[in-house]
């Protein structure tokens, strides 16, 4: 079988439908996948591991019920950092910005949360998103592939 890691949004919920997998059990595999590789890769920031497995666990009862909530229902989803998510702060891969909680979602990640898709967390970036090469004053340099 192909890895979770590689299936496509499409074949997640084509297995979702079929009962071939379930969103918790895909969520918590791609949770170790990026566990194991973040130490070398830095590619994440606020990375959700238990928010991620309940919200797959809420779209695991509403698949075993026949009724997503929507088109994206229990696929996983990482946000760029600059995309404010609910009472996670938006350091803009810098070192000069305020960390204060973001109020609310930006409205990308309030589609994807209305889709039913699993926010796991998000992704690093450079200072203002300006250099193309993954140095931050915030973080460590990624090696995002």
């Amino acid at each position: 079988m192909t890895s979770l890691h590689d299936l496509s949004a499409i074949e997640l919920l084509d297995a979702y439908r079929s009962k071939r997998l379930s969103p918790v059990e895909v969520t918590r595999e791609l949770l170790v996948h990026i566990r194991r590789w973040e130490p070398h890769l830095h590619a994440t920031y606020a990375l959700e591991g238990d928010e991620a497995v309940a919200q797959a666990e809420a779209s695991q009862a509403r698949w075993l019920k026949g009724a997503p909530c929507g088109p994206l229902d229990g696929v996983p989803a990482m946000i760029k950092e600059n995309i404010a998510t609910q009472g996670v702060p938006t350091p803009l891969g810098t070192a000069a910005t305020v960390l204060a909680p973001a109020l609310r979602d930006a409205p990308p990640a309030a589609r994807l949360r209305e889709a039913g898709a699993v926010i796991m967390g998000k992704t690093t970036m450079p200072d203002y998103g300006m250099l193309s090469s993954g140095l931050s004053s915030f973080h460590k340099l990624a090696r995002n592939p």
